[in-house]
């Protein structure tokens, strides 16, 4: 297949790496500024808890122009952008250019898919739901290799939802070149949810000033995990997110148990990749929860604490 990522950023380079060890044929869609940088190929490090595997990235394609998106036939165009980006106007014109593709759409807003079927037809949007984390090494103020470091969890196949065969045609592709994925036929119902209950609590980390230590204690938590109980609540109502699973993890005991384990089994520093890759997609953040209190308005579900959340990240932004 012929592939486009729109992005090379941490998340666009894991999806266009194993794509392309798939052996399908991949480039990517970035700014002319970000063109040298890419020309010499890139490097990745899949991170493990007992080592680091090396992967060296070359030969793929770069396109600048929704006009050069245009002279070409793609298979698939993979979204590989933040909320805002992917509603801006550049975006757009990049989505008007993929003719007959299959375009997966990596955004977690409850919001962005209708976009996205706004200007392509419905029957080519695949939606996926990313459980790797990736981010560019080093962290600020840590140690680690130079390139895109990555971590993929155990038992956590990537989600995706659309129509047959083009879900399938993703999933296979992904899977054949290393990255597990998995097809779930009701997408809202299986993956709405985990965004909703994390953003909240996201928003709230960050106006505690991304300090962990401490965090399950204080006020900002309390109001972070109230307003995901009122995001899981919308994203139910809307699109029919399975919450049932969900709900032990709105209990401040699993948060005292489990926060401390997952921040000894990573195997790098939480804290730090928080505070560095949230810090950099706060307008997202605070679009989702723009999203998350519309829809509850649509739907008559409260959202105080959401509403309250939404006030302190704004006035972060303000400051």
């Amino acid at each position: 297949m012929k592939v486009l990522v729109v992005g090379a950023g941490a998340v666009g380079q894991v999806y266009a790496w194993h794509l392309a060890q798939a052996g399908h044929e991949v480039s990517f869609f970035v700014k002319t500024k970000y063109v040298e940088a890419l020309s010499d190929g890139t490097v990745l490090y899949r991170l493990g808890h007992w080592r680091t595997k090396l992967q060296s990235f070359h030969g793929f394609g770069l396109v600048t122009e929704p006009a050069e998106v245009a002279a070409q036939n793609w298979d698939q165009v993979w979204l590989a952008l933040p909320t805002d980006a992917m509603r801006g106007e550049l975006a757009a014109h990049i989505l008007a250019s993929v003719g007959r593709a299959t375009v997966v759409c990596l955004q977690p807003d409850l919001e962005d898919v209708d976009y996205v079927k706004s200007l392509v037809p419905v029957e080519q949007v695949v939606q996926g739901l990313i459980t790797f984390i990736s981010y560019q090494s080093p962290l600020p103020k840590c140690s680690g290799p130079e390139g895109i470091a990555y971590y993929l969890p155990p038992l956590a196949p990537g989600l995706f939802g659309g129509e047959s065969q083009r879900v399938k045609s993703v999933v296979m592709a992904l899977n054949a070149g290393g990255l597990a994925a998995k097809v779930v036929p009701d997408f809202g119902r299986a993956a709405a949810g985990a965004p909703a209950m994390l953003q909240p609590l996201i928003a709230a980390l960050e106006v505690n000033q991304w300090r962990l230590n401490g965090f399950i204690a204080s006020s900002h938590f309390s109001v972070g995990l109230a307003a995901s109980r009122e995001a899981l609540a919308v994203a139910e109502k809307h699109a029919g997110a399975d919450i049932r699973p969900l709900k032990i993890l709105l209990q401040p005991l699993v948060w005292r148990v489990a926060l401390p384990l997952t921040r000894q089994l990573l195997p790098f520093d939480l804290e730090s990749l928080l505070r560095y890759h949230y810090g950099k997609v706060r307008t997202q953040s605070l679009m989702m929860l723009d999203s998350f209190i519309r829809l509850g308005g649509q739907h008559g579900q409260p959202t105080p604490a959401l509403e309250t959340l939404r006030g302190q990240l704004s006035k972060l932004t303000v400051d």
